[in-house]
Order: C-alpha cells, then structure tokens, then sequence
C-alpha cells in the first residue's frame, strides 16, 4: 500500500499528464485516422483511471482488453 501511494500514483499522474500532452498533439492525426475516441482512451482514461478511481493498494486489470482493429 506504501509503494501505491509514493510510487504507483505519481507515476500514474506523470503518465495521465504526458498522455495528455500526446493527446492534444496527435488529436488531428486521429481525427484524420478515425482513432480519436480509441487514442483517448488509452492515453488519457486509462492511465486517469489507474490513478485516480481504484482504491489505494488495489492493482487489478484497470485496463480493459485491448481490442484488434482489423482494416
């Protein structure tokens, strides 16, 4: 529980902000793509999720499965 509250959850703010970050960059790049909900989600949720909603000292899955797009 220590290492989720010194480690885990200031890791998981950098990586919610530096995901952020790569979002707002890549934003028109997914919208051109049609990946703009899909890149949010994993750049920005997932990682918000993880630091923000689970319970301190919780490490389940936090992320759901990935999912293949196939063209």
């Amino acid at each position: 529980m220590l290492i989720d509250l010194i480690l885990a959850r200031p890791m998981g703010l950098a990586g919610t902000l530096v995901g952020t970050a790569a979002f707002i960059v890549a934003s028109p790049f997914t919208l051109m793509s049609g990946t703009f909900l899909q890149s949010g989600r994993r750049l920005v949720v997932y990682p918000a999720k993880f630091t923000f909603t689970r319970g301190l000292g919780d490490f389940p899955g936090y992320m759901e499965d990935y999912q293949i797009v196939e063209e």
